[in-house]
């Protein structure tokens, strides 16, 4: 469900508001609950646009097809599935008691973070690190908080004078995909393996491309559910943790980070400001 929202959004904050699927956007954000019970004439009819229009725009943002989107809309508009608790803090605990709720909170990314050392497999890092500095073409794919953080990684890559691709929406990834070749890198990132829902195209591509492919996961049965040859694999935590996960793969990727600058960049080793 949050991946509409997530989708949504990466759309309406990168689309020129003059064209017309920024208006279809506009009203599907301010009426969730409304389309949930339309026709795709009807809300053709609320955008000034021909029903063609709408099913272009469903493709557009990720969606088979006008009834596959109206059906994540529907499931909107059921008060329970309007928050995602992903933080794995029980919502009753956070009414009667937010300090509680922080200090378990707290306590289990803590325990997330302190494992990492228990996970990460440095001579495995380091391969992957001198791939992505020997590689031209690499590109980052993922959905909603792991591509934000690919992005992340992106960035300081960026600094540290190695472009890389990280595309934020579902359709430039897949674009990207269709464009790799056997001497490109794919570094798929998921935290618990989700990304395989919804991405079967872009997996198909990656997999056509012959490109090596390297995983970010904390669930190491990701690997079984892609029909992919993978290259390179860094294991971030425990699955049955995963709804912190993604404090470990923040860490993970600001630690590889400094590890790339430390890697090459040795004259300036020693050097970063404290």
């Amino acid at each position: 469900m949050k991946k509409l929202f997530y989708r949504l959004i990466i759309f309406l904050d990168t689309a020129d508001d003059n064209d017309t699927n920024y208006n279809i956007g506009w009203y599907l954000a301010h009426h969730f609950s409304e389309i949930a019970t339309m026709g795709i004439s009807e809300l053709a009819k609320k955008c000034y646009v021909s029903p063609a229009t709408i099913s272009r725009f469903c493709r557009a943002l990720g969606y088979e097809n006008f009834a596959h989107l109206k059906q994540e809309c529907a499931e909107f508009s059921s008060d329970m599935k309007k928050f995602n608790n992903l933080i794995d803090v029980d919502i009753d605990l956070m009414t009667k008691k937010p300090k509680e709720a922080v200090s378990y909170f707290a306590s289990k990314v803590s325990d997330v973070i302190l494992d990492l050392p228990n996970y990460l497999d440095w001579d495995e890092i380091d391969r992957v690190l001198h791939l992505i500095n020997q590689t031209e073409s690499v590109a980052f794919f993922g959905t909603q908080f792991s591509q934000s953080i690919a992005l992340h990684f992106q960035t300081d890559l960026l600094m540290l004078e190695k472009f890389t691709m990280a595309y934020l929406d579902d359709e430039r990834q897949l674009n990207c995909a269709q464009n790799l070749d056997s001497d490109s890198v794919a570094v798929i990132i998921s935290v618990n393996g989700l990304y395989v829902t919804g991405n079967n195209k872009t997996l198909a591509y990656i997999k056509k491309s012959g490109c090596k492919v390297i995983l970010i996961t904390c669930n190491p049965d990701f690997e079984k559910m892609i029909d992919l040859k993978i290259s390179h694999r860094i294991i971030i935590g425990d699955k049955d943790k995963a709804r912190v996960g993604k404090h470990a793969l923040l860490a993970t990727i600001e630690l590889m980070s400094l590890r790339y600058y430390s890697l090459f960049y040795p004259n300036v080793a020693g050097s970063i400001i404290k």
